[in-house]
């Protein structure tokens, strides 16, 4: 099997049927892959709905494995397991249940484009509009076997394919802020300001070409689950579809509003 599909989620019941259906509906894979889905118990009444959620699924042969960790024990210590230890496909697509996926993507495509290019080690989707640079780092243009991408200078833990020998043999365990600690791991920042630096030592880069809308939204920015985002127990950040959301979805894609910690819905004035 080429694919393994590994969605950590944590405590939020509410976000998976969102994100679930859009996964079905936006993501064409056409060969056998297994999805594993991991569950932490930061407030277990909450994860004890997910679970059952997911045995629906597992019951339907939609999900394959379903792993939790009691008590919670984060995101770095989960995503070190699956790399070292569990996942053996080429690819993994990596996805979190708080993603929503506003437009179809190949998956298929993407890891033939992968295959064919052994330097592109991960192709993510962007939950912004693709831009020419961040932080006077190039996002530069590149076709690869017909598909357009920008290169990217960090390795981002948003929705992507990851090429998993090279993510094995890169990973850096955190047990806190494991994606900074991944990113950390290819260099200094300016060192990732060269654009061959990049494409050299990293290989990440982001689908679709410089423009273009975004593909994913995010649910979760005011159900954030980390420790250290919690706030007085409850679920912390904060959300606005004004400056969040709307500026980077492409125009024909519908809004929709989405449920938030506070139980209420989403910012959704035009």
């Amino acid at each position: 099997m080429s694919l393994e599909v590994l969605i950590t989620g944590s405590s939020r019941p509410q976000l998976w049927p969102i994100f679930w259906e859009s996964f079905k509906k936006m993501c064409v894979i056409r060969k056998p892959y297994e999805v594993i889905a991991h569950e932490d118990f930061v407030f277990p009444e909450e994860s004890n709905k997910v679970i059952t959620y997911l045995e629906d699924l597992k019951s339907k042969n939609e999900i394959h494995t379903i792993d939790t960790d009691r008590p919670p024990k984060g995101l770095g210590h989960c995503m070190n397991h699956y790399i070292t230890k569990r996942l053996t496909a080429k690819y993994v697509f990596y996805l979190q249940e708080d993603w929503y996926m506003e437009r179809p993507v190949d998956i298929d495509q993407i890891m033939w484009v992968m295959d064919q290019n052994p330097k592109i080690n991960l192709i993510f989707f962007n939950k912004i509009r693709n831009v020419g640079s961040i932080n006077h780092q190039e996002q530069k243009e590149f076709t690869y076997s017909g598909l357009k991408m920008c290169l990217y200078h960090a390795w981002p833990f948003l929705p992507g394919i990851w090429r998993t020998d090279f993510a094995r043999k890169r990973w850096v365990y955190r047990k806190d802020h494991p994606e900074g600690a991944m990113t950390n791991a290819f260099g200094t920042h300016d060192q990732r300001t060269s654009v061959d630096y990049c494409v050299n030592n990293i290989g990440a880069y982001i689908y679709g070409p410089q423009g273009d809308s975004r593909y994913v939204r995010h649910l979760g920015n005011d159900w954030r689950m980390a420790s250290w985002r919690l706030e007085e127990g409850r679920p912390g950040g904060n959300h606005n579809s004004l400056t969040m959301d709307r500026p980077y979805m492409a125009p024909w894609v519908p809004y929709f509003a989405s449920p938030t910690q506070r139980g209420d819905l989403a910012e959704v004035s035009e």
